[in-house]
């Protein structure tokens, strides 16, 4: 019986070294998530709101990788961005100042 114990506690701390890891591993990757959805949210409210261009003419200015990982909508004066709809940035424009970004 203690041998059995003995293998499933190795087996756990693996696991959550493995899990660890991954996460560590991940943070930057996160981080980096953050910063794009944040600058694709306030390009798109500027180019649509500032320049009066359309939807799909300021998608088009992003790079294809972006294009693909990148999810962009708009409701009126707010533009939304997201990775993977988890990791996600909203920037809003008003009148006389132009768009900022809200957490």
């Amino acid at each position: 019986m203690s041998r059995k114990r003995g293998i499933l506690v190795a087996i756990g701390a693996v696991l959550i070294v493995v899990v660890g890891g991954g996460a560590y591993a991940a943070r930057g990757n996160v981080a980096y998530a953050r910063v794009a959805t944040g600058y694709a949210a306030k390009t798109t409210c500027s180019c649509l709101h500032v320049s009066g261009r359309a939807l799909d003419s300021c998608i088009a200015d992003f790079p294809p990788e972006a294009q693909r990982n990148v999810s962009i909508t708009q409701d009126g004066d707010e533009v939304r961005a997201s990775v993977l709809g988890v990791i996600s940035s909203r920037a809003v424009y008003e009148e006389g100042y132009g768009c900022r970004i809200e957490e």
